[in-house]
């Protein structure tokens, strides 16, 4: 067992703070939540780690720290729903894999990275309670950026542990490698695109029925939501807000201290131009009075969350009863899917989440709390899923039809052209030569190499990876096969290989060195989490989810 992680473990030093703001003196106001055992539950629905039932409650905490780090960060990540489910297990089953294995980064640890991270080398002051204000500001929870601050120490302590010394990466092999991944390739191909195609394809109704027969399921409407809710707004509470602000003694100073530390730049308008010390001022303090407004309302659902876990029987309709005791009126939403925001809960993240683990037994969200208040949420009724039937969507159909007919023209045309090349070539012909005597453009490209992610003048239809795959593959005055793509395929001509020069070598080999070190040494934990996630039933139930598509059915 590796012990818990002591205050001066050099792994503190390892970490990535993900934002430093400097400092300012939190303000009062808490997100305060009530948590009853009414909804938590769902045992083993998404796997277990070393013992331990991953809860729905488990994964919707997850996801709501993964979007506070998003929040925090200039790397934003696209993701669907179903992606996002899974990333939110595999922080929850590395955390509690890490507490298996002892891996603990205490409170003492936790202190002392705040300390030493958060601190502005100019001034000395600590940037933390500017930082959480920010996160309080945006909805966001203290507790849930301290759980991933630690999830940071204890990971990197296991990478430590698992990590293959640097000097394994020789100065021979970086180099060998960085002139490998800069050899520019310099070729020619012709592309057989399906657009060019369209207008050459028939569509005849056998056809059409036959294409629709076969992929039926392309065209299923989703299951459907109605969603009743109740609205506590963050609004009824600005003028208390407002209120307790004002009696602050030291808030102008406070403001000062935020304006000073974080300079002019972070208080931009729309056009990005930099607040008047009094906008700027006049800016923090109706973030902070919404930040305090929201969380007042949060108070105020979990009290009728509370009182809703009173009610027996347990049934939906309890919702009305409170709604009717406290003055309010349950609101209902329009039919959503899986992954869209309805009309008035567009400020909601994660909402798919939260309404696959309502049950009959537990019909009631815990309330979620935005800037725009609280929420509790139940489901009115489910619109089943259903395939409609072909003369509902035909034109939809015939032009997917359409499309893939096209692209089946395209692909013949290309293999063609490339079993005619075979002879060409064996007969002494050049590949441009060849191309022109089938009335076949021929598209020059721009040199690629493999290090390369963008290269300006490519060809819009041209898929870059593709290209590397063909190329590299190939010596020059080689011909590669037809190679299929997404529109339809090429075939290419390499001309020659450049390699880097000795002046690009010289000044771009010390990074790249480095960088191959790094990802030398991360690449067990990588090789270790790959093993232990694949063999795990929490991967299991995720592969669950995706054969059935359908998350609620997982269990």
């Amino acid at each position: 067992m590796i012990g818990t992680i002591r205050k001066h473990s050099a792994v503190l030093w390892w970490i990535i703070v993900v934002a430093v703001i400097v400092s300012f003196v939190a303000w009062s106001g808490s997100d305060q939540s009530s948590l009853t055992a009414l909804v938590r539950g769902n045992a083993g629905l998404f796997g277990t780690v070393d013992g331990h039932d991953i809860t729905r409650d488990e994964i919707v905490e997850r996801i709501r720290q993964l979007g506070l780090q998003e929040s925090l960060s200039d790397r934003r990540r696209s993701m669907s729903e179903e992606q996002r489910n899974e990333v939110a297990a595999q922080t929850a089953f590395i955390d509690f894999k890490l507490q298996s294995m002892g891996i603990v980064a205490d409170d003492e640890v936790l202190a002392s990275v705040v300390r030493d991270a958060f601190r502005d080398q100019a001034t000395g002051q600590s940037t933390y309670p500017a930082l959480i204000e920010r996160i309080k500001a945006s909805g966001g929870r203290e507790d849930d950026y301290l759980a991933i601050l630690r999830r940071q120490v204890e990971q990197s302590t296991l990478v430590n542990v698992l990590s293959i010394p640097d000097s394994l990466v020789t100065p021979r092999e970086a180099e060998a490698e960085y002139r490998r991944e800069n050899e520019e390739a310099v070729a020619s191909a012709v592309f057989f695109v399906s657009t060019n195609f369209m207008s050459s394809v028939t569509v005849k109704p056998e056809g059409l029925g036959q294409f629709y027969t076969n992929r039926a399921q392309n065209y299923r409407i989703a299951e459907k939501f109605v969603v009743s809710y109740l609205h506590f707004p963050a609004s009824n509470h600005l003028a208390a807000a407002e209120a307790e602000l004002a009696t602050m003694p030291d808030l102008t100073n406070r403001l000062e201290q935020v304006y000073a530390s974080r300079g002019t730049n972070a208080f931009l308008d729309d056009q990005g131009v930099a607040l008047s010390k009094e906008a700027a001022f006049l800016r923090m303090r109706t973030e902070q009075v919404k930040s305090s407004a929201a969380a007042r309302a949060a108070e105020v659902a979990s009290e009728a969350y509370n009182e809703l876990a009173q009610l027996t029987p347990i049934k939906p309709e309890n919702l009305d009863a409170i709604a009717t005791k406290r003055g309010l009126k349950v609101a209902l939403t329009q039919p959503f899917a899986r992954g869209e925001r309805p009309l008035g809960l567009e400020s909601l993240p994660d909402l798919s989440t939260v309404l696959q683990g309502l049950t009959p037994d537990a019909p009631f969200s815990e309330p979620m709390t935005s800037v725009n208040g609280a929420y509790i949420l139940a489901i009115k009724a489910r619109i089943p899923a259903t395939i409609p039937p072909l003369a509902s969507i035909e034109p939809r159909v015939a032009d997917d039809y359409r499309r893939f007919l096209a692209l089946e023209a395209a692909r013949s045309a290309g293999q063609a052209f490339r079993n005619s090349l075979t002879n060409a070539l064996a007969a002494g012909k050049t590949f441009a030569g060849f191309a022109a005597e089938q009335k076949q453009q021929v598209v020059d490209l721009p040199a690629f190499s493999q290090s390369m992610t963008m290269v300006p003048g490519l060809p819009p239809y041209a898929d870059l990876g593709s290209l590397k795959d063909t190329a590299f593959a190939l010596e020059p005055g080689g011909v590669s096969g037809f190679a299929m793509a997404r529109d339809g395929g090429y075939v290419l001509f390499l001309k020659e290989r450049k390699p880097v020069s000795e002046e690009t070598l010289k000044a771009g080999l010390p990074a790249f060195m480095a960088e191959a070190r790094s990802r030398r040494s991360s690449s067990p934990f990588a090789q270790w989490f790959t093993a232990e996630w694949d063999k795990s039933s929490v991967a299991a139930a995720f592969r669950r989810m995706k054969g059935t598509n359908a998350p609620s059915e997982m269990n």
